[in-house]
């Protein structure tokens, strides 16, 4: 249908000339929140200008951040030792790991989220030449650092165990996983470990350059 003004011209005309100058021009939440497609390098910018300084490099300010909080620890841990009063083992910062496990998926109880047995994104694999059995094998976790397991061909996987290797990194967040071929002696295993995830989601983390081990795990 077509509509015409009182000079004879269409209005139509100027209603798509309003809509596509309101299209243009995007308010601040829609650049922030990075949802308008055209605009996404505006997102990006807003998302970094807080978490970044100019002329500084994250890794080092990563690395002061990582070297302070121990700092802080180490005091902390002395403090509570020189008291008179004994302390639990939790208090004094001991863990006990419990994963990596899979976790039932479905928070709501009725079925309607059920991804049936998930856990936290693995961002790399690597199995070790150097055990002929298949049963040494390493994984990267996003936040989760690098986890070891000398059981993984066991038939039954609920009775593959895993440890935590690299807890006492300055960084957890793992993207690549490489082990040296050509190693005939497991408890030598040289172990290259990547730091960053490189998923891009919103909790994916800097890394802090490329772990090493030539000791299977035990040291870096």
């Amino acid at each position: 249908m077509r509509i015409y003004g009182p000079n004879g011209r269409l209005l139509l005309v100027l209603i798509w000339c309003c809509l596509a100058q309101a299209q243009s021009a995007p308010t601040d939440a829609t650049v922030k929140q990075g949802s308008h497609p055209h605009h996404r390098r505006e997102s990006d910018r807003w998302f970094l200008s807080g978490r970044r300084i100019p002329k500084k490099s994250s890794a080092e300010l990563h690395r002061r951040a990582y070297q302070t909080k121990m700092m802080m620890r180490a005091a902390h841990i002395a403090a509570l030792r020189s008291q008179s009063t004994p302390q639990s083992s939790a208090t004094l910062g001991s863990w006990t790991p419990l994963g990596p496990a899979p976790l039932a998926s479905d928070a709501t109880g009725n079925g309607t989220q059920d991804y049936r047995q998930v856990s936290g994104r693995a961002t790399a694999v690597a199995v070790d030449p150097a055990d002929a059995t298949g049963n040494t094998i390493y994984i990267g976790a996003a936040q989760g650092g690098v986890w070891k397991s000398i059981n993984a061909a066991n038939a039954t996987a609920n009775n593959v165990t895993w440890s935590a290797v690299s807890d006492d990194q300055p960084t957890l967040s793992i993207g690549a996983l490489a082990v040296q071929p050509g190693n005939l002696d497991p408890t030598k295993t040289v172990i290259l470990a990547a730091t960053g995830e490189a998923d891009n989601s919103l909790d994916s983390y800097y890394g802090l350059g490329i772990l090493r081990s030539a000791d299977a795990g035990n040291s870096w």
